[in-house]
């Protein structure tokens, strides 16, 4: 399949090797580079130019090596195998690279799992994947609750960071808080969101388990009492918006359309991203920082 790593999958596999050596790099599908020279820096943009593909600057990054496994062997990949079916290989390696693969794999429950197989010991698994407004675009989209329940310490993971991001904005990275029984992070928006996320492998657990962290809480304690998700503020606000314009009026959806979309474009809807991240980050101040 042809894929393609763009500014923030880069900028997001840039700050992991400021983190620690890539290594031995497995991408998921052979990736093109589409990242303009400014933004990969002189010393890495040198040697960008000699292949359309990722592999010179993932190595220009520290890797030691760059692999690539698809499903067909049309551009050439390392490896050719179904990420669909579990997959049997004896090579290893310590980084890899879903930049927006897996959503356009059918059975990827199975997908997951041969990326946490191929994965080293005290490796990295590093995800771009669409969350929102993205339908169309492969079978699936994602959020932040799978990112934290696949790759838990129960896993046999640690480290894992899931990160946010608008299509429209390679400015900013919204750091999302982990899964907590009970609780589960939704978002509204109105431009393509993008989740970036990161987790250590620390452990081979021969059965991974996932379940919805929402659920636990009600699970283990056998009560069916649930967070709920709409907040005091909303509810209030549904309230007077039945007064103002009762169910069937005209003017009700137009409304209900001004306050989500001016709520959402101000950050101030409980739904919107500011409102549900632990963290705006500035993406130039954290790669600065991690240079320094």
């Amino acid at each position: 399949m042809t894929v393609g790593i763009d500014a923030h999958p880069f900028n997001f596999i840039k700050f992991q090797s400021q983190r620690g050596p890539l290594g031995r790099v497995l991408t998921i599908g052979r990736q093109e580079l589409s990242v303009g020279a400014r933004l990969l820096g002189e010393e890495v943009a040198a040697v960008a130019r000699q292949s359309l593909y990722c592999e010179p600057a993932l190595l220009a990054l520290g890797a030691t090596s760059v692999a690539s496994l698809d499903y067909s062997d049309y551009e050439q990949a390392s490896f050719v195998a179904d990420l669909g079916r579990p997959i049997t290989m004896s090579e290893r390696f310590d980084t890899i690279v879903d930049a927006g693969s897996l959503e356009h794999v059918f059975d990827v429950a199975t997908a997951f799992r041969n990326l946490i197989e191929l994965c080293e010991v005290g490796g990295r698994i590093i995800h771009s994947l669409p969350v929102n407004d993205l339908s169309g675009h492969g079978f699936y989209q994602f959020c932040s609750d799978l990112m934290f329940a696949i790759y838990s310490e129960q896993n046999g993971f640690a480290e894992t960071e899931v990160y946010y991001a608008s299509n429209l904005d390679p400015a900013r990275w919204y750091k999302m808080p982990p899964a907590r029984p009970g609780a589960r992070i939704e978002i509204l928006s109105v431009e393509p969101i993008i989740l970036l996320s990161v987790a250590r492998k620390v452990a081979k657990v021969d059965q991974i388990q996932v379940t919805q962290p929402f659920y636990a809480m009600a699970w283990e304690e056998g009560k069916g009492k649930l967070a709920r998700s709409e907040t005091p503020r909303m509810a209030t606000m549904k309230r007077w918006v039945s007064q103002v314009a009762p169910k069937g009026s005209r003017w009700r959806n137009t409304l209900r359309d001004i306050f989500v979309l001016g709520g959402l474009a101000l950050g101030v809807h409980p739904y919107s991203l500011r409102r549900r991240c632990v963290e705006a980050l500035e993406v130039e101040r954290v790669l600065g920082e991690r240079r320094a």
